[in-house]
């Protein structure tokens, strides 16, 4: 069963540095690969975060460049983003497309304010809002004032990016187990590895925390088993290797799942919704705010609080390959 694969790299320069708590991130690389076997042609992307354990771009070039000579190999283990792209062209989707509600992105510090009534206004009932940025004392009070301002519904998520030491998470659940109805969950607030104190953290406050990072590496498939975390699981499916591996793996929690993307192209939105599709019991709002962070043709799609199955299907894989 003969393939043919070809890939084209890409750079995307964010038209506002993202500012999280790893720092400011200004430039987006990754590659699109496409796929022809048996007469049937299918687009994926590689989006590597090697901060998230992914490999490097340079790691990638280099397997893909090989992979394009030698179209049979085997994706090694530790290529996730090679192993998820190459996988999503292959896999022809069967599932019927899906719509999903989007959570809003808040920018650092206090630009949030600035932005949060026009999201509401937008239609948007679910927000994250990074922390970890600026100094604690002062986000604790943006915090309370982004609380007060949430329009009636809305639930805020708070994403630290494993930055917090444990007595700034104490201050943050302090502050947080006030509002149980506004407050969605705190993503990540410790670094991987410190599980068990989230944990315990989660059940001794009853905020509920999130895992992201800690899903990601060759320890992270041990929290994506049945009862292994009371919390939600932030998934990075294009970080997270195979598609039908991964498919395996979320169906049996896919009440606990959340979404979020890499900053990816249109081809990888729809890689990733496509295995959201096959996830019917995944209900929480997905987490691709993204598609104004670049200027560029990559993402045909819009800004909205509803990404719509009939707007999917116009985003078109082979224009976004023959845009580069």
């Amino acid at each position: 069963m003969s393939r043919e694969i070809s890939f084209k790299p890409y750079q995307r320069t964010f038209r506002c540095p993202l500012r999280t708590a790893r720092g400011e991130w200004a430039l987006r690389e990754g590659f699109l690969v496409r796929v022809e076997q048996n007469g049937q042609v299918g687009y994926g992307e590689v989006a590597p975060i090697p901060e998230f354990g992914s490999e490097s771009v340079e790691q990638a070039r280099a397997f893909l460049q090989q992979l394009a000579s030698q179209p049979e190999l085997t994706v090694p283990a530790d290529l996730p983003c090679c192993a998820f792209g190459l996988s999503a062209a292959s896999a022809f989707q069967a599932a019927p497309s899906r719509d999903y509600t989007v959570s809003a992105l808040l920018p650092a510090g206090s630009a949030a304010l600035g932005l949060l009534s026009g999201k509401a206004r937008a239609g948007y009932h679910s927000l994250k809002w990074k922390i970890g940025v600026e100094p604690i004392d002062q986000e604790l009070a943006l915090a309370r004032r982004l609380i007060d301002s949430l329009s009636a519904g809305a639930r805020l998520r708070l994403d630290a990016n494993a930055s917090l030491s444990t007595s700034q998470l104490e201050a943050w659940l302090e502050l947080l187990a006030k509002f149980p109805e506004p407050i969605d969950y705190i993503e990540q607030p410790l670094a991987c590895g410190q599980e068990a104190a989230m944990a315990q953290y989660m059940q001794d406050s009853g905020v509920p925390i999130a895992l992201d990072e800690s899903l990601n590496g060759d320890t992270g498939p041990r929290w994506l088993q049945p009862g292994a975390w009371a919390g939600p699981l932030v998934v990075k499916a294009p970080l997270m290797g195979d598609v039908e591996a991964l498919a395996s793996r979320l169906v049996g929690i896919a009440n606990q799942v959340v979404f979020s993307s890499v900053f990816e192209t249109g081809i990888g939105l729809e890689n990733s919704l496509q295995l959201a599709d096959a996830l019917p019991a995944l209900r929480r709002p997905i987490g691709f705010d993204t598609f104004s962070a670049f200027d560029d043709d990559l993402q045909p799609m819009k800004p909205s609080p509803q990404i719509r199955a009939t707007e999917r299907e116009r985003n078109d894989p082979e224009l976004i390959w023959n845009s580069i």
